[in-house]
């Protein structure tokens, strides 16, 4: 086969930029040195609505919280234009919303938005990387970058990503997930949307642990 022949049948095209919807609450935390700041939080839903699904509640809590808050609409999704790539394409949005950023992000990923940022962290080096209610993550599609801890956290009661697709979830990095029962798919919207939040905020600040030699 000759080259040009290999190029044309298995070189991907380059994906189409498109100008993504980027909604973001600020934080107001108290004076702190630069290495003190909480790293943003950049959160991502498979939900057609794409960003907005977290504007009511969750992005002015993660912001009362210290972290600058920001959600992303990946093409096709809320107000971001269709473009082209499929899935790569919206891997290649959240991995370029996460690097415009001011600072090394914490990555949100709900829904397929987990599976998109299951693959974005293979490529941007996340602080950590929360995979909320997965959908189509059955194994790691390869190690994160850097130092990026990943946790797995859903519902129980979940009809769309229940205890099997979660353990599952879990298991292809090495943990367990985090359980909030009596919560339900759509966890941003949810009535007790605050306390996975808030655990999941709690996990984020948790110290990591250093080996002992």
């Amino acid at each position: 086969m000759s080259l040009e022949l290999w190029r044309r049948r298995y070189r991907k095209a380059p994906i189409t930029a498109v100008k993504r919807e980027l909604l973001s609450v600020e934080a107001d935390p108290p004076e702190l040195p630069d290495d003190a700041v909480p790293a943003p939080v950049l959160c991502v839903t498979g939900d057609a609505a794409g960003a907005a699904v977290f504007a009511a509640n969750w992005l002015p809590h993660i912001a009362q919280r210290g972290h600058a808050a920001h959600a992303v609409s990946v093409r096709g999704q809320g107000g971001t234009p269709k473009g082209d790539g499929g899935r790569d394409g919206k891997v290649h949005d959240v991995v370029q919303a996460a690097a415009a950023l001011p600072s090394r992000c914490i990555l949100i990923g709900h829904d397929l938005g987990a599976l998109w940022v299951a693959h974005a962290i293979t490529r941007y080096p996340a602080v950590c990387a929360i995979l909320l209610a997965p959908k189509g993550l059955t194994k790691a599609p390869a190690s994160p970058l850097g130092e990026c801890r990943v946790i797995v956290a859903g519902s129980p009661d979940d009809k769309k990503s229940g205890p099997k697709v979660l353990d599952r979830a879990a298991q292809a990095y090495q943990g367990a997930p985090l359980l909030f029962p009596g919560i339900g798919h759509d966890v941003m919207n949810d009535p007790n949307w605050q306390q996975p939040l808030d655990a999941i905020l709690d996990w984020i600040s948790e110290p990591v642990a250093t080996p002992v030699s």
